[in-house]
């Protein structure tokens, strides 16, 4: 099993818990995090006692998306990290449940679509920066979004990227309901899930996604070609430089208030 130490990873009444755990970095996603992600997402699968999975981050952050650092010097060529842990999340086929509180980001939104109980806690700040990155969504999002938003609200969201609330969330079909205390609440929608007839749970669930798996499945590979090629173009890599001189500026801003 691949192990990172920003993932935890435990057990609890038929419940895997993946919880992301890098709160100095809001959570932002590494290609070591992607890869425990995805191969705890795979021992749950093959794991008898496993009957659902909830994953969720930390107070202050489900997750900031992926850690810029690692945009640079990509091979487009190469499935990376994280795509491969999208594909991993839209083929599972146990029940996932998500606790998102603090803020989600980018893919921190986006592998909402792939959940099948979503909960927030009411405060959350979401938000799809593609565009403003110089990027194109992923994760299969510019088909799943549409199809559960409609197309105007889906572009608002994805063009203008900007930060909405947990109640817009909830408007865009994003969210299921929110919650306060959301892990605790989303952990006993999972168990209560985990204790349902799991042939009758997953047959369900597989005939729920039946119709849009594939069209999902060749949309994350489609997106994912045209992020690799748009992360080479002077305007993401220009757009990126800003956004890590102004985060570098704000930490020395920080340290000496300190």
């Amino acid at each position: 099993m691949v192990e990172d130490k920003h993932i935890d990873v435990n057990i609890q009444n038929k419940v895997m818990h993946i919880g992301i755990n890098r709160p100095s970095k809001k959570n932002a996603l590494t290609k070591g995090m992607y890869g425990a992600i995805r191969m705890a997402l795979e021992n749950a699968g093959k794991t008898p006692d496993v009957m659902t999975v909830l994953i969720h981050g930390t107070r202050d952050a489900f997750s900031a998306g992926n850690d810029l650092k690692g945009f640079d010097n990509r091979d487009p060529n190469v499935p990376s990290p994280g795509v491969q842990f999208l594909y991993e999340i839209e083929n599972f086929k146990k029940p996932i449940v998500a606790a998102v509180s603090g803020l989600a980001i980018g893919v921190g939104v986006t592998m909402l679509l792939h959940c099948d109980l979503v909960y927030a806690e009411p405060d959350t700040r979401f938000r799809m920066p593609f565009v403003n990155l110089g990027v194109c969504p992923e994760a299969g999002s510019t088909f799943m979004l549409p199809k559960v938003a409609g197309h105007r609200r889906a572009a608002e969201a994805m063009m203008l990227g900007d930060f909405f609330t947990t109640k817009k969330a909830i408007e865009l079909g994003i969210v299921n309901e929110a919650a306060s205390n959301v892990i605790t609440h989303a952990a006993k929608k999972a168990e209560q899930m985990a204790q349902k007839p799991q042939q009758a749970l997953l047959l369900t669930k597989q005939l729920l996604k039946q119709t849009t798996h594939q069209l999902v499945v060749d949309r994350i590979g489609e997106e994912g070609r045209f992020f690799g090629e748009l992360l080479m173009t002077r305007e993401s890599i220009d757009a990126r430089a800003k956004i890590k001189e102004r985060s570098k500026n704000n930490a020395h801003a920080g340290l000496k208030k300190q």
